[in-house]
């Protein structure tokens, strides 16, 4: 998941000159100004230069409760996590993709570059540095919800393991979904990075309903924009073999194509009652090859045809 690309604006998005000599203060003002408390600063220092300017920039986005932050920095040092500290309940995540964190506290020292990601409790203090240019995704979680043990409450990973990327892949799918699909998304979340800290996600048992979440979330956001939606471009975007999406499907009475052939008619069946799309433009909105074609399949899903239902939901609204 790389930041800085997706959609929205920054939370955070602030520029201040090195040589200010206010500029810890400035940071932090403008930081309170942008962000009030949605965004909690930590103590931050910036280096004394006699040229130039320190940039950072954070988009924030939540995931049904939890918070998922995109990440640019220049070079920084500050302090986080302690009793009545910044984050001080929570376990974080950060994943590097440019640049690196460097954390430290009275147990260990922990470097966190590019392709490498760590998972580290906050209720001791860390001091921390930021490399210029760095680029990261943080992830903060409730501590009573992650079971993170060993010594220093730090635990680090490559980002190309399984469970790594199928972490970071659902991260991307699935931010900013409200309601149902967003509780959904965090439970997920929360399972896929206790399942990564236990090294289990490999194991079916324990991979498959994670997988099986990460995957109808990511259909949902593409189901309308992607005709070309097939188990290959899934089992891309969650960074897994066509082989292991059509494992963890096993056990959910569909394949893989006939649940998206399900939605985009379960979504069509929505817009039927709701639109006066006529029957083709419905079936070339849900990527169907003709009217024909959405017919005979809507008429098997349902044991009705788009036109019966249409007119039972208009006799059911008195005729509007």
């Amino acid at each position: 998941m790389q930041p800085d690309n997706g959609p929205g604006r920054f939370t955070i998005d602030i520029t201040v000159p090195y040589a200010d000599q206010s500029r810890n203060d400035v940071l932090l003002s403008e930081w309170q100004r942008q962000a009030g408390g949605l965004v909690p600063a930590p103590p931050l220092s910036l280096p004394r230069r006699s040229e130039g300017a320190y940039s950072v920039r954070i988009r924030q986005r939540p995931i049904g409760g939890l918070v998922v932050e995109d990440q640019y920095s220049d070079a920084v040092t500050g302090s986080t996590g302690g009793p009545n500290g910044h984050l001080e309940d929570r376990v974080v995540l950060h994943a590097t993709f440019r640049g690196s964190w460097l954390f430290t506290s009275a147990r260990r020292t922990s470097m966190v570059g590019a392709g490498l990601l760590c998972v580290r409790r906050n209720d001791a203090p860390w001091d921390f540095e930021v490399q210029r240019g760095t680029r990261a995704l943080m992830l903060h979680v409730p501590a009573r919800d992650v079971d993170l043990r060993g010594p220093g409450r730090l635990a680090t990973a490559a980002q190309d393991t399984l469970a790594a990327r199928l972490l970071l892949a659902h991260l991307r799918t699935c931010a900013d979904l409200p309601g149902d699909p967003g509780h959904a998304a965090r439970n997920a979340t929360v399972e896929l990075l206790n399942g990564m800290l236990r090294g289990q996600c490999i194991d079916d048992e324990a991979f498959s309903p994670a997988l099986v979440t990460a995957a109808k979330e990511c259909i949902e956001v593409r189901l309308l924009i992607d005709a070309d939606l097939t188990p290959r471009v899934i089992a891309a975007a969650l960074h897994v073999s066509v082989r292991t999406l059509y494992r963890a499907f096993a056990h959910e009475g569909t394949s893989v194509m006939g649940y998206v052939r399900r939605r985009r008619l379960e979504r069509a069946r929505a817009e039927l009652t709701s639109t006066c799309w006529t029957l083709s433009e419905l079936a070339a909105r849900w990527h169907f090859g003709d009217s024909s074609h959405f017919i005979r399949a809507y008429a098997k899903e349902f044991a009705e045809t788009p036109s019966a239902t249409r007119r039972r939901s208009l006799f059911s609204r008195g005729g509007e």
